[in-house]
């Protein structure tokens, strides 16, 4: 309830506490940023509007945010803290040495300055993706990780990272991370390891017409991961390419004769 002074002298009281700051508008004009303690302003005829924002929340979202930067640019510049990210940027926002927010490419944060100290560290990832090893652990830790991929590679594996399936490069054994900026990143595991390969009943037609059956044990290792996804197309159809070598044809001529003697 209005006291008996402010209906006579048209003025309201105004209390800020100090986890508070406030924004005056008359008649639908904002006219200041109120800090705490005790205001009194002009109220004639009920027509003082007063936005509060607890600090406690430090991102200034409002509707009058674009009127207070363009009517009042000085005032703005002493009591806000503004994140811009460009197309290819991200921005690590930290406050009082905590991590605060990950802000993606073309973004806009306004921050209470007073609710700082902040820091910011922008991330141009038009050249590089990767993300460092201890900012990776910290987003985790934040559980800040929605703009972020993460590729394990295991150790006897080789990673060959592909950005917008061009092949970029390849990564060791252990946890990488890349920026999720809108661009296609794709990691292909190989492995190292010295692998067999065993291939039973293998029908094998020779170049004389005769089929054999042939069983294969063999052994391999990946020397080249590169060449090996690039070049290498894996298939699990079973070969029946003609046979010219030698000894398959003096295989497939005894197999021929002894089955020629039974009958």
């Amino acid at each position: 309830m209005k006291t008996i002074l402010e209906n006579v002298l048209g003025r309201q009281r105004v209390l800020v506490k100090e986890n508070e700051r406030a924004v005056a508008l008359y008649k639908g004009e904002i006219q200041a940023v109120l800090m705490p303690g005790e205001h009194w302003l002009a109220n004639r005829r009920g027509n003082l509007e007063i936005s509060r924002h607890d600090l406690k929340n430090p991102e200034f979202v409002s509707a009058y945010e674009k009127a207070l930067f363009d009517k009042l640019p000085d005032v703005a510049a002493r009591h806000f803290t503004v994140v811009r990210t460009g197309r290819a940027d991200i921005a690590v926002v930290e406050r009082d040495g905590g991590l605060h927010a990950v802000l993606a490419p073309d973004r806009k944060l306004v921050l209470w300055t007073d609710a700082g100290p902040w820091k910011v560290t922008v991330i141009d990832t038009s050249a590089d993706l990767a993300i460092d090893a201890a900012v990776m652990r910290r987003l985790g830790q934040a559980r800040k990780t929605e703009h972020m991929f993460l590729h394990p590679v295991v150790d006897g594996q080789v990673g060959l990272l592909f950005i917008d399936g061009v092949f970029a490069r390849t990564l060791a054994a252990g946890v990488h991370a890349f920026w999720n900026v809108g661009r296609l990143v794709q990691v292909k595991v190989v492995d190292l390891k010295r692998q067999s390969l065993d291939v039973a009943g293998q029908e094998v037609l020779t170049k004389d017409r005769v089929t054999i059956r042939v069983n294969i044990a063999a052994e391999y290792r990946v020397v080249d991961p590169v060449k090996a996804v690039s070049t290498v197309k894996t298939s699990r159809k079973p070969s029946t390419a003609p046979c010219s070598t030698p000894s398959a044809r003096r295989l497939a001529r005894s197999r021929w004769t002894r089955s020629s003697r039974r009958r």
